[in-house]
């Protein structure tokens, strides 16, 4: 939910900013469907309907991996649009404690409580929903896992790793950068020499430099006008 919101107010802001949906809108992105068939997965997974069949149930992990290995890809093929690699960097981040912990992903009991989730460990049955498990002493990389939190008194209460906080920035990149574009090239005349075209597009005071360049050729013409009579 806290990516959502992210997304939303840095598109406000970009608006505001002069930005401009329809940049946005123009992004190439590669294999987009990659992205699109692991949210289905991940949306599937973690419903109740999903974890009241048994035999589906037991598929969950291994699903949800896929889910994750999809995105990886698909972040990979656009590797080349401005914030697609952070977001990516969080993706690995969240994908490797998962992979370490058999599935799940390993979340801080008192961070649970402190966003409201659970009350003790034994709650934490009904929150398997979500393919989270306890951070116990033996717990692999538990320092990428859900250890961090957002209390319940505040709005968007949860735990985050900081895989989540990795994907939440990338994600906002990527609306603000795209959103803003890129600026036009120079172009140069068909029949302009390539190193005279350089330095006028780099020259900071184009108009006095000809300016002087101009009087230079009005001078030596008057001289020579003078010299002939």
């Amino acid at each position: 939910m806290i990516l959502l919101v992210a997304v939303a107010l840095a598109t406000v802001v970009s608006l505001l900013a002069g930005g401009k949906l329809r940049q946005l809108a123009e992004v190439q992105l590669v294999q987009p469907h990659l992205i699109l068939i692991s949210l289905f997965l991940q949306m599937l997974i973690f419903t109740p309907w999903w974890h009241a069949h048994g035999v589906l149930h037991q598929m969950t992990n291994g699903l949800y991996v896929t889910s994750l290995a999809l995105l990886m890809i698909a972040c990979w093929k656009n590797r080349h649009i401005p914030g697609i690699v952070l977001l990516g960097v969080g993706l690995v981040s969240n994908a490797v404690v998962i992979l370490a912990n058999g599935g799940r992903m390993p979340a801080f009991l008192g961070a649970l409580r402190a966003a409201g989730l659970v009350s003790s460990s034994d709650d934490l049955g009904a929150f398997h929903a979500t393919n989270s498990m306890l951070i116990t002493i033996d717990t692999p990389l538990w320092f990428l896992g859900d250890i961090l939190a957002v209390p319940k008194s505040f709005p968007l209460a949860n735990v985050y790793s900081i895989g989540d906080i990795l994907i939440t920035e990338g994600a906002v990149a990527f609306v603000v950068l795209n959103m803003r574009g890129q600026p036009a090239p120079i172009k140069a005349p068909d029949n302009a020499d390539p190193e005279e075209a350089l330095s006028s597009a780099m020259d900071p005071w184009p108009v006095e430099r000809h300016g002087s360049e101009h009087r230079g050729e009005r001078e030596a013409l008057e001289a020579q006008h003078l010299g002939d009579v």
